[in-house]
């Protein structure tokens, strides 16, 4: 009789083709893990967006324009209590109100978007910070212009990692005018009236080093829909 032939694997094949897998998996899983936390990033800038533009609203129906709101005396490193507690923190789902030398409500150990340490520890009275019932971690300060009179950092994930401006953190203007509040370097804030600023100035800004070194990605990511850095 003639034998049968056998279709089946040999082992050494079967450790081939284990092999290959491997390899494969090894190029590839990566990859997709970070498109998919890339994605994560987005959401919640997104969400955290919604979130100020809703309390913008709402103070708007309370307060009337935001041209017409009387901000408190004091520039950049100025205390902010007084606007925030009256124009944005009656609005926000506050979880945790946190005192000025509280380190535990945003990272005091963080990244510019190239890889240099980002040496802000947001620990001064010039800084209100709050935890939201989302589990994200907000700073508020005042800043130097008659019409940018402050600023919001949202890291959309608190105290979890990476911790890197422009990834997980991310910097919003407030404009004393029609703007309102908009995702950092949309517009110059450099003359009373306000510019919208180029894609390709938002493109380098984003990535550049120095201290606008991911500031500027919040304005990139919105216009674009997703982080393609």
């Amino acid at each position: 009789m003639r034998k049968k032939c056998k279709n089946a694997l040999t082992l050494a094949e079967v450790l081939i083709v284990l092999a290959v897998i491997g390899i494969i998996a090894a190029l590839t899983v990566p990859a997709v893990i970070t498109k998919v936390t890339k994605d994560q990033y987005v959401v919640g800038l997104k969400k955290a967006y919604n979130t100020l533009k809703a309390v913008e609203r709402e103070a708007i129906q309370e307060h009337g324009e935001m041209k017409n709101w009387t901000w408190s005396t004091g520039g950049y490193g100025s205390d902010p209590t007084a606007d925030f507690e009256k124009y944005f923190l009656p609005y926000l789902d506050v979880l945790k109100k946190c005192e000025a030398g509280d380190k535990g409500c945003f990272s005091t150990k963080n990244s510019f978007i190239d890889g240099r340490t980002w040496d802000y520890s947001f620990s001064g009275s010039m800084y209100y910070k709050i935890i939201t019932s989302d589990g994200m971690c907000w700073v508020y300060g005042k800043d130097n212009m008659a019409n940018n009179p402050g600023y919001f950092y949202v890291d959309i994930n608190c105290l979890k990692g990476p911790n890197v401006l422009g990834r997980d953190i991310f910097a919003f203007e407030v404009f004393s005018s029609h703007l309102g509040i908009k995702p950092a370097g949309m517009y110059s804030n450099s003359t009373s009236i306000n510019t919208l600023l180029s894609s390709a100035f938002i493109e380098a800004s984003c990535k550049t080093s120095g201290t606008s070194s991911g500031k500027y990605c919040a304005t990139k990511i919105l216009s674009e829909g997703e982080m393609n850095y």
